[in-house]
């Protein structure tokens, strides 16, 4: 990691700008271990008045933050936890993917129904999740009941599932599986640039 840097510099994101004894960490910055690091590629502002810390972008990118609502494909599988590739940000295609984790803990409300990640999505799966923190490995959540699996493909066959009822059955093979779902399974919208497109049914 590079050293701390000052007014003029140009920073990209990771770069140490300062101490939380110092300053508050402002726009295009996030806090980790007490240091202040920034999130975007611009210059540092310092606003000493008010000891505040700031990147002011060159051109500020979509990324995911804290609250946003992003979509998520399942790539990796452990027995309580899913490890996700983030592409869209409130519908709005990513230039490039972000790393998100999907603990079984963030699935369902009550502790008493957890299960095996399995039982909630699986690999391949896109999922509408919630973005808990600011800075990446992003931590995100389905609990909501309008949050979870949107598409999904058979485990056996490979054929997008119909929801059935509660369930989701493969119209090639007849195949019926479970997942958390999330509103409006079957159809996922995205926006990029000028382009808009409806995936699924």
């Amino acid at each position: 990691m590079r050293e701390e840097k000052t007014l003029e510099d140009l920073v990209i994101p990771g770069d140490r700008l300062g101490v939380a004894e110092e300053f508050l960490p402002g726009p295009g910055t996030y806090e980790v271990g007490y240091q202040i690091r920034a999130a975007a590629i611009g210059k540092v502002v310092k606003d000493l008045l008010n000891k505040v810390v700031s990147v002011k972008p060159y051109k500020l990118p979509v990324m995911p933050y804290s609250g946003a609502i992003v979509l998520a494909v399942v790539t990796e599988m452990r027995e309580d936890f899913a490890r996700t590739k983030i592409l869209a940000v409130n519908n709005i295609l990513l230039n490039y993917s972000f790393t998100g984790i999907l603990h079984v803990s963030q699935v369902v409300e009550k502790a008493g129904e957890i299960k095996q990640m399995y039982s909630y999505v699986r690999i391949g799966d896109v999922v509408k999740s919630k973005v808990l923190n600011s800075f990446p490995p992003y931590l995100l959540t389905i609990k909501d009941a309008k949050l979870g699996v949107v598409l999904a493909s058979c485990s056996k066959c490979g054929t997008q599932l119909r929801l059935s009822k509660d369930k989701l059955k493969c119209p090639e093979c007849g195949n019926i599986e479970t997942r958390k779902l999330g509103h409006g399974y079957g159809s996922v919208y995205i926006e990029a640039g000028d382009t808009k497109a409806t995936f699924g049914r």
